[in-house]
Order: C-alpha cells, then sequence, then structure tokens
C-alpha cells in the first residue's frame, strides 16, 4: 500500500516546517502551501486524503479554501487548526469534510495523531 497524502497549509514557516517533518517521520507523503491559494493549486493537481488546514492566513482564508475544495467529496478530509477564533468561525469549519478542528497551539504529536485518526477513518 502507498504512502497516504497529506497537505501542510500554514503560514507559520516553523509551524509548517515541523509539521511536515512530523508527519514525514509517521511514513506519510507530505507537501506543504503556505497559503490557501497555493493549497488550491496543489489539490488540483494532486488528490490528498488529508489536508491540514490552517484558518487564519493572508491571500487567501482557511475558510475560503473549505468552500472550494468541499464540494470534491468524500476527499480530501480537513483537519483544521484555528487560532483566536470566534465560535461563530468555529462552527463555520465543521463541514462535512472536515474531520477534526484543532486549536492552536496543539501539540504537534496531536496534530499527527489526529491526521493518522483522520486516514483511519477513510
Amino acid at each position: 500500500m502507498s504512502a497516504k497524502r497529506v497537505l501542510v497549509t500554514e503560514d507559520d514557516p516553523s509551524i509548517r516546517k515541523l509539521l511536515a517533518t512530523m508527519l514525514r517521520r509517521a511514513s506519510y507523503d507530505v507537501d506543504t502551501a503556505v497559503d490557501g491559494r497555493e493549497a488550491i493549486e496543489k489539490a488540483k493537481v494532486t488528490e490528498y486524503d488529508v489536508i491540514v488546514l490552517d484558518l487564519m492566513m493572508p491571500v487567501m482564508s482557511g475558510f475560503e479554501v473549505l468552500g472550494r475544495l468541499a464540494i470534491r467529496t468524500p476527499k480530501p478530509r480537513f483537519v483544521v487548526i484555528i487560532s483566536a477564533a470566534p465560535l461563530d468561525d468555529i462552527a463555520k469549519a465543521k463541514g462535512a469534510n472536515v474531520f477534526a478542528t484543532l486549536h492552536k497551539p496543539s501539540a504537534i504529536e496531536q496534530i499527527v495523531a489526529t491526521v493518522g485518526a483522520c486516514i483511519a477513518a477513510l
């Protein structure tokens, strides 16, 4: 069986790099995107099993990414990372294709475990 594909979309370079490294150590095939626009471009050419998505990003927010990519059912599944978002935003982020929402700062291990649980549920 081939490695599961994960896209990490995070504007903070240190978090993005650390998360990608930890997911690769967990044997996932990982791509990264610095913003929502890049995530959408990558998702057009690659089918991801999971997209880890920061909601608060410049250029294009995670909400816009969810709106554009959530129509591709049943994939991708999203693990959404929320930082200081109002309760209304958190409620909007919980769609049919959102497996889990985690709050920043979440332990990297928790995010990796959540990605694993999401893949196991596919």
